[in-house]
């Protein structure tokens, strides 16, 4: 059974280590990121940034809550997406533009 289960863990370490990275964002592109995309995608990738921190805030009370609503429609959060269907769709072929809004996908804000 102990040979059984080592042999198990063992597998599971190595599988484990084998997989590739999760895609994780910076948030913060540098300003020479900044300077070579268009300035309608850095305004997007702002705001992106802006509205994923905002949708995981709590609005533990009401004051709260007001802040949060008010962030959410000062960025135009609902309109996000498809602002970012806008932008593939101009900017497809660019693969900096490409990686920079899959990575603002997924940031956290």
């Amino acid at each position: 059974m102990t040979r059984s289960w080592t042999a198990a863990a063992l597998f599971t370490a190595l599988m484990l280590a084998h997989r590739p990275a999760p895609v994780r964002a910076d948030a913060a592109l540098s300003p020479a990121e900044r300077k070579s995309l268009p300035a309608e995608v850095v305004t997007y990738l702002d705001r992106r940034i802006g509205c994923n921190h905002w949708s995981g805030e709590d609005a533990y009370d009401a004051a709260r809550g007001r802040q949060i609503a008010a962030a959410v429609k000062t960025l135009r959060c609902d309109a996000i997406e498809a602002d970012a269907k806008r932008l593939r769709q101009r900017y497809g072929r660019d693969p900096a533009v490409r990686k920079a809004l899959d990575a603002a996908a997924h940031a956290e804000g």
